[in-house]
């Protein structure tokens, strides 16, 4: 990376568009004092981002602009480009040329371009991070700088140690992310403030909107009980109307049977008249009779032998049975002496489990008595063990305190010479803190007097830094209150556009017709009629409350488009709307309306805002309205004016046409029509707030400048006010510490000889000790010993016992399986018993069968003998009957006479209908008169349903729950009514004030959180940085220190310098110090060096550094002009070193820089103010001279 050019134009007294063009080399700027020379380094400096007005030489910015001599007007601008060739990408950068500008207007705008193309200054400072370049770097010494390395504060000297250590971009991200910790921790106690003040409302509101949300609840259980009972009483008159419906029917249709019925009883009367004529007729039948009755007797006679062979078969079949009967008798003889012998075996099996039982008892008697001995065994070993456990730990108890014992002794033996040693050293100690201690009391005098002087400097700082941060503070509170007004506003009309957006607050059938509208499903849709006027918000909520119902209605351009539309939402069952196609909807007049007058606003219709084509809509609308200020101007008008035309007033009051009054709370879907006004009055709200915001930011990063710069100062006089009380609370706790250490001293030698004394006592008790405890030992191995053999006897007599239980218990288990096989067979026996008792039963049941079988069949015999007789009887009997129809004959004639009996009943009955008809009439204009009544209960409940809830009986159905009963709904909606009274007032608006509070909260609480995260990250990063920048500095400090020292031999010809840190414990913000010694010389003090030397020394110091971080150019104004010309030529050549991997700019006065370069530029002022720049190769003049002198 090399400097390629530096153009100028505008800038100081470079009014003409200059350019300075760079090669590889030493390039070297001449001229005469005032000529402009420095204004080149001036210039770089500036390009790279230079604030300070002070390091440019202007008194403020505006003065680096050209300002005019007498024969040139001033320039508008000053521009300065500098381009480097970015080849090798030194430069994070992707393109191999880097021209940097800066502009600077006189109107105070400065604008920084890279490659032409805008950025910020931080973009330029972050470009040329840690390259040496930059307005910190170390690329350019301006005019008379270069010995300010040496004479500046150790702490001022970290800056250019830093930039080339490499370190600025890892301070610069750990300042930023300071500041950012900073910012997050004031918007943390911010937001926490603002949480604390949610807070305070959350509670109330929830308890508000559980209030409201009850009480609406509480109405909406109300409304569906209400629906319930009206839809049950509607369901219970129409089943009535149904049956009084019915009964009138049948009392019609009896009316119609008894008409038939007369008309019946007039013909059976003339049907009387013929049945006595058919008398005659009948004894023909009655002779034909007869004679069947002869042939059926003859029949009897054949079936009478049919029955007679049918008892023969019966007989052989009884026979048959008889025999079977016999043969079961046999063999249930043999299945009774099975059972016999299967119980005797059970029996002998009864007493062998009885004979096991007894044995297995004295077994188990015998093995308890055994377990009871073995039980009492073991108490014993445990107990016997016990006690050996306690000696065991007696014995190692006092095996330890004998340990401690020795110890002790031979421990309190060393520590009596000790103390004897530390008795003589303390003597001489004393005598060295007293000698000390006088010293630092004169010392602390001293600082005493510095200190007093420092603080008087701090005070006029602080007094100056306070004013600037209130100022600053005003600023920054300012800035966040335009900033939370502005967040504030923004998410208000973020969240009405949403609603906007969204349709909130429209029917769920106008949202399916607008988004298929706007899916173009739908063509020629206007949309809702909120969405085309548009109304001022004084007018609103009167306009809203005269719209009513009207506002959701959607508006078409033709009666085709609704009948689409109206097909859509029913194919979807997405409920209905009312549309108004522009082509049908005829305007209303507004004729008669009044203009003026006492409380009248003006004309529904002529507030309302809206393109020309609505404007039939809105007469149609709005057309007979009139707006007024108040119900009682209302009321006034409209009866002025005969209650003709509807009459809104500006809180939502209105009187109807006609004379009725509607009111009360404000309507429901009350802002839908003014949300688009709200929203772009937020906006020009937020487009002020964010303006005002701006101003405010720069106001506080104008105060923050200031404050920085007191702070700075104000941190100069802290470092050395802090510096002589350091040395001062040093000096004090070296004189508090030599004075406690000479107390301590002497306390310490007084408990020194008491704890001699004590140790010797100390050690005559141990050795008494001793010797106690060995004995007490001795006692207790031999108690040890006889315990063991006991617990040995006892462990053996125990194993014994156990064997003898384990035999008893082999025993015990025969027994057990003994006994559980004898029980086995006796059930195995006990099942051959039941089965073979199953079979014989089987068997009688058998044979009952076949005697019931038997008894069957001499039954049938004797009915099949019954029967035999009976057809006997009757054969007599038919022929007995024939001769009753023939006696039958002679009763016709009175058969005669009973008709004419029944003619006058058939007379009787027909007056009894005709009674029965005119009761029947009577019911029927009864159950007609019932049936009215039912009806108009039933129209009263839907006409109640419209006027209370707005539904019909089919929309009522549609929202109906299922109910317990009646009874308890009415119960119910009692209790609710109580409820609802109980709740006191209510704020319904709570529950959505509730939500939106809860919302911000919610929003603040996940700020917080997030704020914490981050906190902690850069908390994280700071440290991190901070060990990254510690570890590069302290490495990179040596390597400068080490080349310091070989450059200043090089530059003195000899001598010694180094670089030592002030706090090496602190390597990021130690102050450094220089520590030279010329040839010959011995220096304690900088300032002791002549001007030449220091000059020297900050060179020295200066290509230490750029030899371990070279920068790719530096420009050097006038850094050898307090040298000889001896050390001017030396320091020439040593130029020539750094060439390689470096551009020198030399701005000079001295022959021998000018010697050096390979380039020439002078710097003239032929016109006055104007510098004039001339370019010579010297490299191409001594080819010349050399060619010429060929």
């Amino acid at each position: 990376m090399i400097l390629k050019s530096l153009e100028l134009q505008g800038f100081k007294t470079f009014p003409d568009k200059t350019t300075l063009t760079f090669e590889r080399g030493i390039t070297s700027v001449v001229g005469p004092n005032g000529s402009g020379k420095s204004n080149i380094s001036d210039a770089m400096r500036w390009v790279l981002g230079e604030q300070s007005v002070r390091t440019l030489r202007c008194s403020k910015m505006e003065d680096v602009i050209f300002g005019g001599t007498p024969q040139r007007k001033a320039q508008g601008f000053a521009e300065v480009t500098l381009t480097i060739d970015n080849t090798d990408r030194r430069l994070p950068f992707d393109n191999d040329t880097v021209a940097v500008s800066r502009r600077y207007y006189r109107s105070g705008e400065s604008e920084y371009l890279i490659n032409k193309a805008t950025v910020r200054l931080k973009d330029i400072n972050e470009l040329f991070m840690d390259t040496g370049l930059g307005r910190d770097g170390y690329s350019i010494i301006g005019q008379g700088k270069i010995d300010s390395i040496v004479a500046a504060r150790s702490e001022d000297r970290r800056e250019i140690f830093e930039e080339a250590a490499g370190i600025s971009r890892y301070r610069y991200r750990k300042e930023e992310s300071e500041r950012r910790l900073s910012r997050a921790e004031e918007n943390l106690v911010r937001l926490r403030d603002i949480l604390s003040e949610l807070e305070d409302r959350v509670e109330p509101l929830r308890v508000q909107a559980e209030k409201a949300e009850q009480f609406i609840a509480f109405d909406a259980e109300k409304k569906e009980l209400e629906i319930g009972i009206w839809l049950e009483t509607l369901e219970r008159s129409g089943k009535v109307l149904r049956e009084h419906e019915e009964k009138i029917s049948l009392a019609r249709a009896q009316h119609e049977e008894i008409e038939e019925e007369l008309e019946q009883i007039a013909v059976r009367i003339e049907q009387n008249y013929r049945e006595t004529n058919d008398c005659t007729a009948q004894m023909d039948v009655a002779r034909n009779e007869a004679a069947d009755l002869d042939g059926q007797a003859v029949r009897t006679e054949g079936e009478i032998g049919l029955l007679r062979n049918e008892i023969s078969h019966n007989s052989q079949d009884v026979r048959r049975l008889q025999e079977q009967i016999e043969a079961a008798a046999a063999s249930g003889e043999d299945i009774d002496r099975e059972i016999a012998g299967k119980q005797a075996e059970i029996t002998g099996k009864e007493r062998s489990i009885e004979e096991s039982r007894d044995k297995l008892l004295t077994f188990t008697q015998r093995l308890e008595e055994l377990r009871q001995g073995a039980d009492e065994a073991t108490r014993q070993i445990e107990q016997a063990a016990l006690v050996l456990a306690e000696r065991n730990a007696a014995l190692a108890e006092e095996r330890i305190r004998l340990s401690s014992a020795r110890s002790s002794a031979a421990e309190l033996q060393l520590r009596a010479g000790s103390i004897g040693e530390s008795v003589l050293r303390s003597e001489a100690r004393k005598k060295a803190l007293e000698e000390e201690i006088s010293e630092l009391e004169e010392m602390r005098s001293d600082i005493e007097h510095t200190i007093e002087a420092q603080e008087n400097a701090v005070k006029g700082y602080e007094l100056r830094l306070d004013g600037r941060r209130k100022k600053a503070q005003a600023a920054g509170e300012e800035l966040n209150r335009a900033t939370l007004d502005a967040n504030e506003q923004l998410r208000r009309a973020k969240l009405l556009e949403d609603l906007e957006r969204n349709l909130e607050g429209f029917a769920q059938s106008v949202k399916a017709v607008m988004k298929e509208a706007g899916r173009g499903m739908l063509t020629g849709v206007c949309g809702p009629v909120t969405k085309l006027l548009s109304v001022p918000r004084e007018y609103a909520v009167a306009l809203e409350t005269a719209l009513g119902a009207a506002m959701q209605h959607i508006v078409v351009d033709n009666e085709q488009q609704a009948k689409r539309a109206i097909l859509l939402l029913k194919s979807k069952n997405a409920g209905r709307a009312t549309f108004l196609p522009l082509s049908a909807v005829q305007p209303r007049s507004g004729e008669g309306l009044p203009r003026e007058g006492e409380g009248i606003v003006g004309a529904a219709a002529g507030l309302v805002s809206c393109e020309e084509a609505y404007r039939p809509l809105v007469a149609s609308l709005l057309g007979r309205t009139l707006v007024t200020r108040d119900i009682d101007s209302a009321i006034a008008v409209a009866r002025r004016h005969g209650y003709r035309f509807r009459i809104v007033t500006l809180d939502g009051q209105m009187v109807n046409a006609g004379g009725s009054l509607t009111g009360g709370s404000q309507v429901r879907g009350a802002g839908i029509l003014t949300r688009r006004n709200e929203i772009e009055a937020l906006t020009q709200q937020v487009r002020q707030m964010k303006e005002k915001e701006q101003q405010a930011a720069g106001q506080l990063q104008q105060c923050v400048g200031e404050e920085r710069r007191v702070e700075a100062e104000m941190q100069g006089a802290l470092s050395e006010l802090q510096a002589a009380r350091e040395r001062h609370i040093k000096g004090e706790a070296e004189c508090a510490g030599a004075k406690e250490a000479l107390e301590l001293l002497l306390r310490s030698r007084e408990d020194m000889c008491g704890r001699l004394d004590q140790a010797k006592r100390a050690k005559e008790q141990a050795l008494a000790l001793l010797e106690k405890a060995q004995e007490q030992q001795r006692k207790l191995l031999q108690d040890q010993s006889a315990l063991e053999a006991e617990l040995a006897a006892l462990e053996a007599e125990h194993a014994q016992q156990a064997q003898r239980v384990e035999a008893e218990m082999a025993e015990i288990s025969d027994c057990r399986l003994s006994l559980t096989a004898a029980q086995r067979d006796e059930e195995a026996l006990q099942e051959t018993l039941r089965q073979t008792k199953e079979l014989l039963d089987l068997q009688d049941t058998d044979c009952g069968q076949l005697k019931e079988e038997l008894l069957t069949l001499s039954r049938q015999e004797e009915e099949l003998s019954a029967g035999i007789q009976g057809a006997l009887e009757g054969e007599a009997a038919s022929r007995q009957q024939a001769q009753q129809l023939l006696e039958s004959l002679r009763g016709l004639t009175g058969q005669r006479e009973q008709q004419e009996s029944r003619r006058s009943a058939l007379r009787l009955e027909e007056k009894e209908l005709l009674q029965q008809r005119e009761n029947l009439i009577r019911e029927q204009e009864r159950c007609e008169a019932q049936r009215t009544q039912v009806q108009s209960e039933h129209d009263g409940i839907v006409a109640s349903l419209w006027d209370e809830y707005e539904l019909t009986v089919s929309q009522a159905k549609e929202l109906r729950t299922p109910m317990e009963s009646a009874a308890a709904a009415r119960r119910r909606i009692a209790q609710l009514k109580q409820d609802m009274k109980a709740l006191g007032h209510v704020n319904v608006d709570a529950i959505e004030e509730y939500k939106e509070v809860k919302q911000q909260f919610d929003f603040y609480t996940a700020q917080i959180e997030d704020l914490e995260v981050s906190k902690q990250e850069l908390e994280g990063m700071i440290s991190e940085l901070t060990r990254e920048m510690q570890s590069i500095f302290s490495q990179q400090f040596e390597v400068i220190n080490r080349h310091f020292g070989q450059t200043f031999a090089d530059l003195f010809g000899g001598g010694k310098a180094m670089l030592s840190l002030d706090d090496p414990s602190d390597v990021l913000q130690s102050g450094i110090e220089l520590r030279v010694q010329p040839p010959g010389k011995v220096i304690n003090n900088l300032s002791a060096l002549s001007g030449g030397e220091q000059a020297l020394t900050a060179i020295a110091l200066y290509f230490a550094i750029l030899q371990v971080r070279p920068s790719p150019f530096v420009i050097l104004d006038e850094i050898d002009t307090a040298l000889d010309e001896v050390n001017v030529v030396r320091l020439a050549n040593y130029y020539k070193r750094f060439t390689q991997k470096t551009q020198l700019i030399l701005i000079t006065h001295r022959r021998g820089a000018m010697e050096a370069a390979d380039v020439l530029y002078g710097i003239t002022m032929q016109e006055r103010g104007v510098s004039k720049l001339l370019k010579i190769d010297v490299n191409d003049v001594e080819r010349q001279i050399n060619l010429r002198a060929k």
